[in-house]
């Protein structure tokens, strides 16, 4: 499933929105434009032609064959470096009536209901960064702006299927005072 999406943005085949966000009452909260997911991503592509290749020339000197295969391997490299950028700007977070789906990219996915929701927080400030299990760090390059605490752990999914359990988590959105007001009403309705 997870090759399926990254064949899907890299190609443009994401699905298309043919409802508006905010008549359905949906939030969304991109990362993206403001933030600097898109320069470490291209940072990370830039750096792998430029190794790719350096490696590749050496390689060639010794085996044909073994440098053909790292060829293939530095293009699938950078193939997927393309399809992380353009998915973070095709995955935004969402909130909805029944609680918010994270998506950082085609790196981190967590479905969080709404009853699970503690309290969002809203981080001005740098935070020391503590890896620990129930803790899950989804800002890529920023410096979070929210954290979401949660009652229960919840699923969440990264690369190649690799599920951690959360209950706190820590992000980056482009306007982080919108997003704490809509968990916030989502939360405690009034």
């Amino acid at each position: 499933m997870y090759e399926k999406l990254i064949w899907a943005h890299l190609f443009g085949i994401h699905a298309k929105d043919d409802f508006s966000a905010e008549a359905a009452g949906i939030g969304v909260f991109k990362y993206h434009e403001n933030g600097s997911i898109g320069t470490i991503l291209g940072v990370i592509g830039f750096l792998v032609i430029v190794e790719g290749i350096a490696i590749d020339v050496f390689i060639a000197t010794k085996s044909v064959r073994l440098a053909i295969g790292l060829s293939i391997v530095h293009a699938f490299m950078l193939l997927y470096a393309v399809a992380l950028i353009r998915a973070s700007s095709q995955r935004p977070v969402l909130v909805t009536p029944d609680g918010i789906l994270v998506r950082t990219s085609l790196l981190f996915c967590a479905w969080l209901p709404s009853a699970s929701i503690e309290k969002v927080i809203l981080i001005e400030r740098e935070v020391e960064r503590k890896n620990t299990p129930n803790t899950l760090w989804c800002a890529i390059g920023d410096q979070p702006n929210v954290c979401i605490q949660m009652s229960n752990a919840v699923d969440a999914v990264l690369p190649l299927g690799i599920i951690r359990r959360p209950t706190t988590l820590y992000l980056y959105v482009d306007t982080p005072s919108e997003f704490v007001v809509a968990v916030g009403n989502l939360v405690s309705p009034s």
